[in-house]
Formats: C-alpha cells, structure tokens, sequence
C-alpha cells in the first residue's frame, strides 16, 4: 500500500476521531471548571500561572515524542510571537469571564468566533462571501443577541471579556491559517506557555496568595488535563477528517453546562440555550459552506 493510501486509512475512523476529539473537549471543560473554582480565591494571573506551569508536563511528553526540541524553532519569529502576544491576553480575559459567568454563558459568547472569523476574512485574507455565509452570519448574531438580552439584564465586564476574548480568538485562527502550514506544532503550543508564563508569573507574585496542597493539586489536574486535550486534538484529527471534528467543539457547551449546574449551582437559562442553538447551527453551516467552496469543480471543456 502507498504512503499517501496508508494515510487516507489511518484518517478513515471517524467514529474513533469522533471519540478522542469529544474527550479533548470534556478535558478542556473540566479545567475551565477547575479554573473557575481556583479564581474565587486567586487572582487570574496567579491560576493562569499555576495551571500553564503543571501544563508544561504533558508539553514535553509532546516534545519528546516529535523528536527533542531541536524542532522548537519558528520559522516566523514574529508571526509566532504574535500568536503568543494574543495567547495571553486571550488567556486572561477567558478566566476572567469564567470567574464571572456560569460557564455554560461564557461558552456560547466564544462561539461567536467563526462567526467573525467569516466576516474578518474579507478584509485580511481577501476571501470572498457569498450569500449563504452572509445569511448564517446574520443568524448568528441573531443568536447573540438572544443570549445576551440587550435590553434585560445589564452587561458585566465578565459579559466584555467573553467579547473581547472571541476578537482574540477570532484573530488566532486567521494567524493560524497562514502559520499552520509552516510551523510545527511543538513552536505553537510552546509559544502559548512561555508566552502566558513570561507575563503572568511576575503578576502573580504581586498577588500571591499561598495555596493548600489541596489548590496546587487542583492546578495540577487542570494543567495537566488542557495538555492531554492537546494530545487528543492532535490525535482526533490523525483518525478522522476536520469536516467530522470540527463539529465536536460543541459538545464543550453540554460539559460547560453540567459542571456549572453541579459545581457552581448555575441556571440553565432558556434564552442563552436558544442562543446558542442559533449560533451553533449558524456555525456548522458556515463550516459546511467552507468545505463547499474549498471542494475543486470538475473542469468542463
């Protein structure tokens, strides 16, 4: 069998990509989940801290497995730098909004992302949306604005940092598009921790507050789970195609929901749960319509 016939097999498990991608995101959930619980009595810069340095573990497994850290080098130092600029402020303002929001809400608002990507991508990819997106587009915000009730309830600066975060993601995977090809994925996650390290251990040290061994095994766990979500991401998508995992994200809304009704005593609100399913369906859609364009047409002569 020809190389490129074994790796259209080992992509062709979907049920089994479908699974991994399902655990990396229950994995994500139960850090945010911990993340949140640690915030209550620390500051955002001392659990970022504490979570990305137990992160490191699962990080040099990584490393170790790709072949040492002679492929820690970015091609794009600046680019790179940059993913790692928008890493820490994507950081903190995403445990700032789940220090203040019951997580079910905070994931909602940060689906807004592929939303905004489709709209961020005329302007700086030079890419083209036909009427289809345009229309999931404003579906989408239709579902924000059912979430968030505009005119009910006041918006709370965690409400602007769920915003400001999807800006900021919204902005990485348009970095992400034009880096993927070229860097190795050992440079984009190492990027992220050093970057997250650099700027928020010395702010936690002006906040800091000595933990119970109980806190820092919890840091452990969370850190420690956010690198074998990586690991299973990575995994997902060397068993299945995009199209089959992309999908799968979602799920975390149902993981983000339960921890908050279990740990946290959240509400299900009806609104945020209409919202979302708006958003969501707008987003498969959009994704849907990505694949369409991106399918080549058969030449006819």
């Amino acid at each position: 069998m020809s190389a490129p016939a074994v790796a259209v097999a080992a992509m062709n498990r979907p049920v089994a990509g479908a699974l991994c991608a399902i655990l990396s995101y229950l994995a994500f959930a139960t850090n945010d989940a911990i993340v949140k619980d640690l915030t209550a009595r620390y500051s955002v810069f001392q659990v970022s801290a504490m979570t990305t340095l137990f992160a490191l573990l699962p990080y040099a497994v990584m490393v170790a497995r790709d072949g040492g850290f002679a492929v820690v080098r970015p091609r794009q130092p600046k680019l790179v730098a940059l993913r790692g600029v928008l890493a820490v402020f994507g950081g903190i303002t995403g445990i700032y909004a789940f220090s203040q929001l019951p997580m079910a809400d905070v994931y909602a608002i940060i689906f807004v992302s592929p939303v905004l990507v489709t709209i961020l991508s005329i302007p700086v990819l030079g890419e083209k949306v036909g009427r289809y997106r345009w229309a999931a587009v404003g579906a989408g915000f239709v579902g924000v604005l059912v979430m968030v009730r505009p005119t009910g309830e006041a918006l709370s600066l965690g409400h602007l940092a769920a915003f400001v975060n999807v800006f900021i993601g919204a902005a990485v995977v348009l970095l992400m598009r034009h880096l993927g090809p070229t860097e190795h994925r050992t440079v984009m996650v190492g990027t992220v921790m050093a970057s997250v390290l650099i700027v928020n251990v010395p702010l936690a040290l002006v906040f800091f507050v000595v933990p119970p061994w109980e806190d820092v095994l919890r840091a452990a766990a969370g850190g420690i789970l956010m690198g074998f979500a990586q690991f299973l991401i990575v995994r997902s998508l060397a068993l299945a195609p995009a199209g089959v995992i992309a999908p799968m994200q979602y799920t975390i809304l149902v993981w983000g929901a339960l921890y908050g009704v279990l740990l946290f005593g959240d509400p299900i609100k009806t609104n945020v749960v209409v919202g979302a399913c708006i958003l969501v369906a707008s987003s498969v859609y959009i994704m849907y319509r990505e694949r369409v364009r991106q399918v080549p047409k058969p030449y006819v002569g």
